[in-house]
């Protein structure tokens, strides 16, 4: 059986990989350096757990899928997950590397266990993963990774409940794959922010960090808190809080925090927290 080592929730922009690029050209912006010092500790815990896969939850924006066909749960299941163009033409970073067996094998057994997913055999990836992956491991990216997409776009998206009960699926099916992997498994979603409507800008550091500090061994309290009550708080877009607790589902509950960071750069909180697991 595969075993999860740990996990990690962490928060995606646009802007977070442009500011990538440019900080890594010329300078970072002295907002963005703070986001940049901050994820240096999660990239040493990848450096330090050398996991041999990873299953990343994230949310695609429109930049794969659209609105004529939009899946609740999709996973990939190729041997490359080529970059998305999101308008400005592809950055320097390769595709990202698949792992075909343990995809077809994660579908079987959660469509099985009653998720019924969408199966990508191409599956271009945004800024969900782009965004904050240079910050943390350093290229040729040769982990390969199993991406799970969620619909956080058109209403009505999962319940916090069931992204929660997806994360526990994840980590039954790992635990029965017949290998021996050591895995980690990441959920990536924003934090507070508003990006269209009346409420455009409006962010909510306060619920970010309370959120942050809850996500380990308090989540329940943050299940049973309304998706629309997330999204009156914090935006419409900190709805997709609800992702991290696909993360947090897939961890045992004997589990220790190793790392926590937050800052406000501009338009929405970066955060990240990082978990290690115990469970024998």
């Amino acid at each position: 059986m595969s075993r999860v080592i740990g996990g990690f929730g962490i928060s995606h922009t646009p802007s977070m990989g442009m500011e990538y690029d440019k900080g890594m050209a010329q300078g970072f912006d002295p907002r963005w350096q703070k986001w940049f010092d901050g994820t240096r500790r999660l990239k040493q815990w990848l450096d330090e757990t050398k996991p041999d896969k990873m299953v990343i939850v994230y949310n695609d924006h429109l930049n794969h899928f659209d609105f004529d066909a939009y899946p609740t749960i999709a996973i990939g299941v190729a041997p490359e997950f080529r970059q998305a163009d999101e308008g400005w033409g592809p950055r320097p970073f390769p595709s990202l590397v698949g792992d075909v067996d343990l995809g077809w094998y994660m579908t079987n057994k959660l469509v099985r266990g009653g998720y019924d997913l969408t199966v990508c055999q191409d599956l271009a990836i945004d800024h969900g993963i782009y965004s904050w992956l240079p910050y943390v491991m350093d290229t040729p990216w040769d982990t390969p990774i199993v991406p799970i997409a969620i619909n956080m776009v058109r209403h009505p998206i999962p319940t916090s409940e069931r992204l929660h009960g997806l994360g526990k699926a994840i980590r039954a099916a790992l635990e029965d794959d017949g290998s021996n992997d050591r895995i980690a498994v990441v959920s990536t979603g924003g934090m507070s922010h508003q990006i269209s409507g009346a409420r455009f800008g409006i962010a909510n550091e306060t619920l970010d960090e309370w959120f942050l500090s809850k996500i380990g061994n308090d989540f329940s309290e943050l299940i049973d808190l309304p998706q629309e009550e997330l999204m009156r708080l914090g935006g419409t877009e900190a709805a997709e809080l609800a992702l991290w607790f696909s993360m947090r589902g897939a961890l045992s509950d004997n589990i220790s925090e190793v790392y926590r960071y937050y800052t406000f750069p501009a338009i929405t909180g970066c955060g990240v927290i990082v978990f290690d697991d115990h469970a024998v």
